[in-house]
């Protein structure tokens, strides 16, 4: 008989992201709490699908019409170094997609207050 995995329990943190094919980088990721656990599978507070408990994985969601119309989520321990990869490059995506945007808006309207955004949203680059 196989045996379940300990992990994860009701109440356990997790971090949780969404992949839509062809690509499997992860988006949106957000910090949850595990809802239920029966089994092989468990659900997650704010997601509508249901994960399997050995690969923390969804079956496919379908989200419209399409090829691409489906989302696979994935859901890791928080604590994790996973979580910690998946969180830290979403941060950083984001914060080059505002820099972007504040250096545009500057070169566009070169007035004080879009310099010091576009100086600010840089700096933030550096930031850890």
């Amino acid at each position: 008989m196989e045996q379940m995995s300990d992990w994860p329990i009701t109440g356990t943190r997790v971090v949780v992201w969404s992949e839509r094919p062809p690509s499997s980088t992860p988006r949106e990721p957000l910090e949850s709490t595990v809802d239920h656990v029966a089994g092989r599978t468990f659900t997650v507070i704010g997601i509508d699908a249901t994960f399997n408990r050995s690969t923390g994985r969804s079956k496919p969601v379908r989200r419209g019409a399409g090829a691409f119309a489906s989302e696979t989520y994935v859901a890791v321990d928080a604590g994790s170094e996973r979580a910690r990869d998946v969180v830290g490059a979403s941060t950083r995506r984001d914060r080059d997609a505002d820099a972007r945007r504040a250096v545009q808006a500057w070169l566009a309207d070169r007035s004080p207050a879009n310099r010091r955004a576009a100086i600010d949203a840089l700096e933030a680059l550096d930031e850890a």
